[in-house]
């Protein structure tokens, strides 16, 4: 079994009799609770601990000491006899490598078996320590000096057995015809066989990038590529001060033309980030992001992760597609119940475009471009004797989810998710557009955390002038701004969701004003069309917020809901269901 031991030392100029020192463990920070009258020191609550290093007759005895805070007083725990639970000395040798003076009795140093007299300290936990001496053995004895205070942790980190590493490319290009295998920019270092690479193992951080001008694949037109700036980054860094390791791969494109106008951009840029600490692990693609995409001559406004566009046979062969947004990626930690041993790791890759030809017309070419690809990579060694987080999250958020045929799936924009062991995710649009919502640009975003006692998500959809179902020149609901925001929150034994954050503005339905920011689930009948609820708000497991548990909860937001149940003008079919701005939250946590 791992047991917690505490070592601690001192040192003095002058040997003026015998020492009597304390180390005082607090629980509150004396930044935030400080003592009245004296803002250095943190005030004293229970559990807090001491331990009192005393030398009699010039060091032939030694004595260490441990003492709780029990709410009024300091009282004494049992630390057996020396030698078995806790053991110290003095120097007795005048000379000793690192003191500035010479004699005996200017260091002592002790040992303690922390697990099996004060009790084993939760891992993370921070502590507050100062270092104090008295006049004599008594713990009220006069006080002589004292040192600042300072954070303390006994868990104990490994950031030299972590890693980070990645790489990026702009463009990766296979021509079968033409025996092209190309990567760009070029490698760099030149070791790397994935464009821009980066590693780092251990303390210390690694970046490295290029980029090329005026691309053209082949030489001089350009058949298969055509691009203005192909550029590449990524960094891996291993940091000591927040324990984790952290790699980002960065890829932007501009001014992109592939296979002779097949796809189009101005801008195609791909980040990938794995982050890794010694209790969690992430990964994001947050800041990928398109420009004026266009694919076979169709505008792209609205791109969802892995979302996949079928080519027509008979010009680029069966089989062929345009993959946007292609993003893979996992989290892992140690079983459930392992101690030591175990890492904390993630993995992310995104390719922005990946085109598959299978057999060109005319040329019968076989053609796979990537355009701005990422990949990252973290891990953290799992610290001694703390287990894995327990708790989970996950979040989502929706721009649209427009269902107007129960025989297809539903068209989806700008969608977001974490895993269960949290996590970023985050998209940007500049305009939406589907069959029937348009509206300004959007936002959505979802985030989550789990730490030692607890577990957060909160996820939100953003947007502006938002239109749903015009009919006749009129909006069946109109937003001039619409925010959905989801929070959830777990730990010691409370679990609560909310919507704060939310917000509905510029409202009106069926050409009707509506107040700001109405209840929650306000439902409007619109004659010849159905029904639209503003401000829906709904727990997981059902029933109305507050939404609370003692270990778990949820909650889903959505700005506007709009159920089609009558026939109408615009011919949408009765049961289809048309979903603005939705945010989804929920954590758990024993």
């Amino acid at each position: 079994m791992q047991k917690q031991f505490l070592y601690a030392n001192w040192s003095r100029l002058s040997n003026n009799g015998d020492a009597h020192i304390d180390y005082e463990f607090n629980q509150a920070d004396p930044s935030t609770n400080p003592v009245p009258g004296c803002p250095q020191l943190p005030v004293r609550t229970r559990g807090d601990f001491l331990i009192a290093f005393d030398t009699q007759f010039g060091g032939a005895i030694i004595g260490v000491s441990a003492f709780t805070w029990n709410g009024t007083t300091f009282v004494p725990l049992s630390v057996g006899s020396q030698g078995i639970l806790w053991n110290a000395a003095v120097n007795t040798t005048p000379s000793i490598a690192g003191l500035t003076a010479t004699g005996i009795n200017l260091f002592g140093e002790l040992a303690l078996n922390v697990s099996d007299t004060i009790g084993e300290i939760p891992c993370n936990k921070i502590l507050f320590v100062a270092m104090k001496t008295r006049a004599s053995t008594s713990l009220s004895a006069e006080l002589k000096d004292r040192t600042r205070v300072k954070p303390a942790n006994f868990t104990i980190f490994n950031p030299a057995g972590a890693n980070a590493s990645g790489n990026a490319s702009a463009a990766q290009i296979q021509d079968k015809l033409l025996g092209i295998n190309q990567t760009l920019p070029s490698a760099t270092p030149v070791t790397c066989t994935q464009g821009v690479c980066s590693s780092q193992s251990g303390i210390g951080s690694t970046s490295n990038s290029n980029q090329v001008l005026n691309v053209a694949v082949p030489p001089p037109g350009g058949a298969v590529l055509k691009a203005n700036v192909l550029s590449a980054s990524s960094t891996s860094t291993v940091d000591p001060t927040t324990n984790s390791a952290t790699d980002t791969g960065i890829a932007e494109s501009t001014g992109v033309n592939l296979v002779g106008g097949l796809v189009t951009a101005d801008v195609v840029r791909a980040v990938a980030t794995a982050q890794a600490s010694a209790f969690n692990s992430s990964f994001s693609s947050a800041g990928s992001a398109f420009k004026n995409l266009v694919v076979n001559g169709t505008p792209v406004n609205n791109v969802n992760p892995n979302a996949t566009i079928d080519l027509p046979a008979a010009q680029f062969g069966a089989g062929s597609f345009v993959k946007l947004f292609e993003e893979i990626g996992s989290s892992s930690q140690p079983p459930s119940g392992q101690l030591s041993g175990g890492t904390y790791a993630a993995d992310l890759t995104v390719n922005m475009i990946r085109v598959h030809i299978t057999n060109l017309a005319v040329t019968g070419d076989a053609v796979d471009v990537v355009v701005s690809h990422a990949q990252a990579h973290a891990d953290f060694p799992q610290p001694a004797g703390c287990p894995s987080l327990v708790g989970t999250v996950s979040g989502n958020a929706t721009i649209v989810n427009e269902h107007t045929n129960p025989s297809e799936l539903p068209v989806v924009v700008g969608f977001v998710s974490i895993p269960p062991q949290g996590g970023h995710d985050h998209q940007d649009l500049d305009q939406l557009s589907t069959s029937l919502v348009s509206g300004g640009t959007s936002v959505s975003d979802s985030a989550g955390t789990i730490l030692t006692s607890s577990s957060n998500s909160s996820s939100f959809a953003k947007a502006q002038n938002v239109c749903v179902l015009p009919v006749n020149g009129l909006c069946t609901a109109f937003a001039s701004a619409i925010i959905s925001q989801a929070n959830s929150s777990s730990g010691g034994g409370i679990s609560s969701s909310d919507a704060q954050g939310t917000s509905l503005l510029g409202l009106s339905v069926g050409g009707m004003s509506v107040v700001d920011n109405p209840p929650p689930n306000t439902t409007i009948l619109v004659p010849g069309i159905g029904s639209v609820t503003l401000n829906e708000q709904t727990c997981d497991g059902g029933g109305v917020p507050r939404c609370s548990g003692t270990t778990s909860s949820g909650i889903r937001v959505r700005a506007i809901h709009v159920i089609v149940d009558n026939p109408n003008a615009l011919g949408v079919p009765q049961g289809a269901d048309v979903i603005v701005g939705e945010a989804h939250a929920d954590s758990s946590h024993p």
